[in-house]
């Protein structure tokens, strides 16, 4: 008999060949699964297996991988030199890796190109085009177009169906430092077609034998310095704001406070200012006044620091009072009151910008403020200015120089007049139990009063940690916000115009480019949208203005569609509608890249034709119900019916004011028995009157502790009836 060990080194018998083959086949497909697995992954974004249903826009605005000063074209590079000569200490923040490393120093990163090119001459004109009015500047720009044959470029621009190379390169141009280039699936010379526009420049080999396009423009800039003297002439809304308070309110997070102090002070006209920091934990003042002294040192300006202690409840104050005031959204209340407080009622400043530790800015964030202060003066509908736009996202965000005015406070780096913090103080709460910025937008509203925003956001939400800040989709909301990288033009010794033309803000010529707008606008309907988002196109759309009007209950369904909600981040947020200007929301179809503007049927202005807008019926009565009645039951009892319908317009605290006492005010809560008011004295919000921003209203919904007020069908004459 042969061994088994001599055998093994001879021919092998059926069973072990069997084996042998059984595990080299195994290897080879391990090892095909393996390099078709890389290739797809390099490769997943090629045009012709794109699911636009999947995509999110997460990083539209990242810088090119790899690019660096070295790589911009001489333009920039020059560009660059004059800035530095004119402004050293500018600086540009990179948010890259700000979370992984907290506790690092945050260095700053070159400029993008697009930024530097544009430091060398003003972005925003004296002239206001287009449909949505806006001061960009329609400069004359040169772009060649380099073909690179089997590649790809990574990461989509716009998110925008795969098109001829023409409109590819259109959209690529319009997103500026953005867009690196284009791909196209397949490429026969200018009739390519299948082509998307993309964020990186840098070509990397495609399987599918794809064809690249890369981007590479220049401003043609022989007026640039007739332009600069002309958009440098006197802006009448800009105001000198030397020696305004800027007031950062922290609490104990020493990292986020350092970087946002160092963002600060990287913009040279902060030295306009006077800084102020406010701290409201007494556990950390010493650690935290220490990051304080540290930076003002490195900088060469001094810090004022506010400390403010812990709310003592007063005697009116009931449990559940008590018990809110030690909660977060009470701790940042108080937080708030007092630093109001102090700023207006003891420092009587005029007018201060408030921020939070967790925010940076962009290079022209002070800008923002000096170029429009003047407008609070001028305009007595407006009360502030912000550097955040609630719906400003990479893809849908664009036009640096495009402001707009919004009816619901958005809070992150705002400028509030004295003037203004003497009417709201009158009306807070004891107990703003959602937050004191939910409170805010109530009292905007109450009193008719909005804010000034950037389509792209000057202030950037950092942190990975926050009393607003907990979850993975959040952060992923945060990341997906567009930030201006635009350097400031304006010096600290003239007026500032960085904005261009903003005379369109005023409340007469604002509203009545808006209804112009929606009276002339093609119309889409709420399912037509949703059939964009993630699903093959229906109809190619003209890229103008469409107008889509919708109800309150309709707009979770569509706001991905609308660009107003990245790509998996459903749930993040409260679908509240911010950004609005009484119920209009700017928007852009993702799918298509075309401009939108959602109307809302309900809205108070009655923006839409008659057989559009919705108003309170007329067979209808506005009735106060009892405590712990639903409006069902109120309505029964007068032999009448209720319609969830008409309940949206009784959401308003002027209304609610004319049916209850509402002796502590309004404020903004979630159930589905609102708008009511809370006799129950038991409760933290005793003797105000609720309304929401969230909630969707039902006829059958009650609370032992609320009164609501309904909306009931005339059956029968009433004398005791009220009408709105």
């Amino acid at each position: 008999m042969i061994s088994s060990r001599r055998r093994g080194k001879g021919k092998c018998d059926s069973a072990s060949c069997t084996r042998v083959a059984m595990a080299v086949l195994v290897a080879a497909n391990l090892l095909l699964c393996f390099i078709f697995g890389f290739f797809h992954l390099q490769h997943v974004e090629a045009a012709q297996a794109i699911d636009f249903g999947e995509l999110d826009f997460s990083k539209l605005y990242d810088p090119p991988p790899g690019m660096s000063t070295p790589e911009l074209p001489n333009l920039a590079r020059d560009a660059q030199s004059q800035m530095e000569a004119v402004q050293p200490t500018t600086r540009i923040w990179s948010l890259t890796n700000l979370r992984k490393e907290p506790e690092a120093v945050v260095s700053p990163s070159p400029p993008m190109a697009l930024a530097l090119r544009l430091a060398s001459c003003p972005v925003c004109g004296n002239q206001i085009l287009g449909q949505l009015p806006t001061p960009l500047k329609k400069r004359a720009i040169s772009c060649e177009w380099k073909e690179v044959p089997n590649t790809f470029l990574s990461d989509l621009v716009g998110v925008v169906a795969p098109d001829r190379l023409s409109a590819a390169k259109d959209i690529c141009t319009e997103f500026g430092s953005a867009c690196g280039g284009v791909t196209c699936s397949r490429s026969q010379g200018s009739d390519a077609f299948g082509c998307t526009a993309r964020a990186s420049a840098e070509p990397r080999a495609s399987p599918a034998r794809e064809v690249s396009y890369i981007k590479d423009c220049k401003f043609l800039e022989a007026d640039c310095d007739e332009e600069a003297v002309k958009t440098a002439a006197s802006n009448p809304f800009a105001k000198d704001m030397r020696g305004t308070a800027i007031v950062i309110l922290a609490h104990n997070r020493e990292a986020d406070l350092r970087n946002c102090l160092e963002s600060l002070l990287s913009i040279p006209e902060a030295a306009l200012f006077t800084l102020h920091v406010s701290l409201d934990d007494p556990v950390a003042f010493a650690t935290m006044g220490a990051t304080i002294q540290r930076v003002a040192s490195a900088h060469a300006v001094h810090i004022h620091v506010w400390k403010i202690y812990e709310q003592k409840p007063g005697d009116d104050y009931n449990s559940e009072m008590q018990k809110w005031t030690k909660m977060n959204t009470g701790k940042i209340a108080h937080h708030y009151w007092q630093v109001f407080e102090r700023a207006f009622m003891e420092e009587h400043f005029e007018q201060v910008i408030f921020a939070e530790e967790d925010l940076l800015f962009s290079p022209d964030f002070l800008a923002l403020f000096r170029s429009t202060a003047g407008l609070l003066d001028q305009d007595p509908s407006l009360w502030c200015v912000s550097a955040w736009n609630d719906f400003g996202f990479k893809g849908t965000a664009t036009d640096h120089c495009r402001l707009q005015r919004t009816s619901y406070f958005p809070g992150l780096g705002f400028l509030l007049p004295r003037s203004a913090w003497l009417k709201i103080r009158e009306e807070w709460p004891a107990a703003p139990t959602m937050g004191w910025d939910y409170w805010m937008r109530v009292a905007f509203r109450t009193f008719g009063k909005e804010c000034i925003v950037p389509e792209v956001s000057r202030s950037h939400h950092a942190a990975a940690k926050g009393s607003s800040v907990s979850t993975a989709k959040q952060l992923r909301l945060f990341d997906a916000m567009a930030f201006a990288d635009i350097p400031s033009t304006c010096v600290a010794t003239d007026s500032c115009n960085h904005f261009g033309n903003i005379s369109y803000l005023m409340e007469q010529e604002y509203e009545s480019w808006m209804r112009k707008v929606i009276e002339d606008a093609p119309r889409l309907k709420p399912s037509e949208l949703r059939l964009q988002n993630g699903k093959p196109l229906l109809k190619k759309l003209p890229n103008i203005v469409h107008v889509v009007p919708f109800q309150r209950e309709e707009y979770a369904g569509m706001a991905e569609g609308a660009g107003l909600l990245p790509r998996n981040t459903k749930g993040s947020i409260p679908q509240d509608l911010r950004s609005e200007h009484y119920g209009v929301i700017v928007g852009r179809m993702v799918s298509q890249h075309v401009p939108l503007l959602l109307v809302d049927r309900r809205s108070p202005r009655g923006y839409l034709q008659e057989d559009e807008q919705l108003r309170l019926e007329s067979d209808f009565e506005v009735i106060a119900g009892g405590q712990g009645q639903s409006c069902e039951d109120v309505c029964k009892q007068r032999r009448s019916s209720c319609d969830k319908n008409q309940l949206y317009f009784l959401n308003d605290c002027n209304l609610l004011r004319k049916h209850f006492a509402c002796e502590a005010g309004c404020a903004h809560q979630v159930g589905k028995e609102l708008p009511v008011y809370v006799p129950d004295s038991f409760q933290p919000t005793h003797r105000q009157c609720l309304l929401t921003f969230i909630s969707p209203m039902t006829c059958e919904a009650k609370h032992p502790s609320t009164a609501r007020l309904c909306a009931c069908r005339v059956i029968a004459p009433a004398p005791t009836s009220q009408r709105i």
